[in-house]
């Protein structure tokens, strides 16, 4: 059995190196200012929230996943993760990163879940999953809930197990990272 360590080590691959690779350039070129602080610090909190959230309703290969923010948006984890990635190009106050984190994020990893997932949604849920699909969007949340959506409560046993636990404390890291940098800016 593979310690926690041993398996988030283990999710370092070729695929996420570009992203901590990513992440290093942003702080070593963050110029934060107290207002781009302050307001992309705001996006990446709500950001963490709604993947929190998301996280504690996903129940994967379960069942097609109805309630929480799922409800409203089919790709609350990406939606989450998006304004992560807009908020710390913020409070960094790095448009280059920001632009090319944008153009990744619509150009190659949306649309590469969106077929690799959802044919393996379609796959394995079937009719319950093309309903969905039809009637969610991706990525600009509806106003009302999905009309078949189930019943559920967040739980902490899907928090942990979508390893959210270790999102948030990648994303705690971060800001602690560019606070110190705005921090040590001012003096």
């Amino acid at each position: 059995m593979a310690t926690p360590l041993a398996a988030r080590i283990k999710r370092v691959t070729l695929k996420t190196v570009p992203i901590y690779l990513a992440l290093v350039l942003l702080l070593i070129f963050a110029r934060p200012m107290l207002a781009w602080f302050l307001s992309g610090l705001a996006i990446v909190l709500t950001g963490e929230a709604l993947r929190i959230w998301a996280a504690g309703h996903l129940k994967k290969t379960k069942e097609v996943t109805t309630t929480g923010p799922y409800a409203y948006v089919k790709n609350p984890l990406y939606l989450g993760t998006l304004l992560i990635l807009i908020g710390f190009c913020l409070m960094a106050r790095n448009p280059y990163l920001l632009l090319i984190g944008l153009a990744v994020f619509f150009v190659y990893y949306a649309p590469f879940k969106k077929k690799r997932e959802g044919d393996r949604l379609r796959e394995h849920f079937g009719q319950a999953w093309v309903d969905y699909d039809l009637a969610v969007p991706d990525y600009l949340p509806n106003i009302r809930p999905y009309a078949k959506r189930g019943t559920g409560w967040w739980d902490w046993k899907w928090f942990y197990e979508n390893s959210e636990d270790g999102t948030a404390l990648a994303v705690a890291l971060g800001i602690i990272a560019i606070s110190l940098r705005f921090w040590y800016s001012l003096g």
